[in-house]
């Protein structure tokens, strides 16, 4: 089998119906969903595919421990099957996600940790927004951010460098206005992102702080696989150093370029990505074309995407 770096899905992965047929199609994952539910005190198929879900996406509450668990389903039915991952990285959320993924806590704890992360960052993140830039270089976009944010006594930071090409920012609705009215000049676009505040940005201040607390109340322990942080953009070993690695993530940049060319550079060349969506399989394929990369949600059933990869 080669060696595989799985990539753990974001919120944005969410659309009402995900899960359903991995869960109809194989026990093991509507049993990790069912798990899943006991821990965070609802029925999270209701936020999946029943009546509740076409507002999952607007709960980050929900759509966090929605997401990650169904990531850890489609992980846990390829290890039934054989396949499991070289090393596990993940982008925003989905970071969170490898940990769990990798061992490094508990299922339960994991979804504990995912919950109360989307409880504090739907109630702090949202007086910010966030825009996705496209035909902005960094180092130009990093300078309109930080000039609008002198200006108007409000942050605008780079949140996540998604492709050479794509970068996110996230902050003050005022200053996200005003950086558009920049890319434009600069021959640029602008994308308004529909999310439910501005995620790695110093409107998160007091979410981390909560969120940092409530880690310290959890084991961490050594990684029974590989995983690769974001964040300090190196493989980690140590559950101390990865715990303060992720009280640093939710204000963090996703330097999702760096990652992926990190890995390749380390002679990795298949990646796939562990959830209901294809958006990180082609991010890849768009700063290194030149690997395999496949998605979990392109296949009818898991036996298939093994015969592909």
């Amino acid at each position: 089998m080669k060696k595989i770096i799985f990539l753990f899905d974001g919120q944005g992965a969410f659309k009402p119906g995900v899960g359903k047929e991995l869960c109809n199609k194989y026990l093991k994952a509507k049993e990790m969903i069912d798990t899943s539910s006991t821990i965070l005190g609802y029925d999270l198929t209701e936020h999946l595919w029943g009546d509740k879900a076409t507002e999952t996406s607007s709960k980050t509450s929900i759509a966090q421990p929605a997401i990650s668990t169904v990531s850890l389903a489609y992980a846990a039915v390829l290890k039934d099957l054989g396949v499991i991952s070289e090393i596990s990285l993940g982008h925003s959320l989905g970071e969170v996600t490898a940990i769990i993924y990798c061992g490094i806590v508990s299922f339960e704890d994991g979804i504990k940790i995912i919950q109360k992360r989307g409880e504090v960052m739907e109630r702090e993140g949202k007086q910010g927004t966030m825009m996705a830039v496209i035909n902005i270089d960094l180092k130009t976009l990093e300078n309109m951010c930080k000039n609008v944010s002198q200006e108007i006594s409000e942050p605008v930071v780079v949140a996540n460098i998604n492709t050479p090409n794509q970068i996110v920012i996230s902050g003050s609705k005022d200053g996200m206005q005003k950086v558009a009215q920049l890319v434009v000049k600069n021959h640029g676009r602008g994308i308004p992102l529909r999310v439910g505040g501005a995620w790695h940005s110093p409107y998160l201040n007091n979410a981390a702080e909560e969120f940092n607390n409530f880690l310290d109340t959890i084991q961490f322990n050594k990684p029974t696989s590989k995983f690769y942080s974001v964040v300090d953009q190196i493989v980690l070993d140590d559950s101390s150093v990865i715990k303060d690695s992720l009280k640093r993530q939710m204000l963090s940049q996703v330097n999702w370029v760096s990652s992926i060319k990190n890995l390749k550079a380390l002679g990795y060349d298949t990646f796939l990505e562990i959830g209901p969506s294809k958006i990180l399989k082609d991010l890849v394929l768009k700063i290194v074309p030149d690997v395999k990369s496949e998605s979990t949600a392109l296949f009818a059933d898991l036996e298939t995407l093994i015969q592909n990869i």
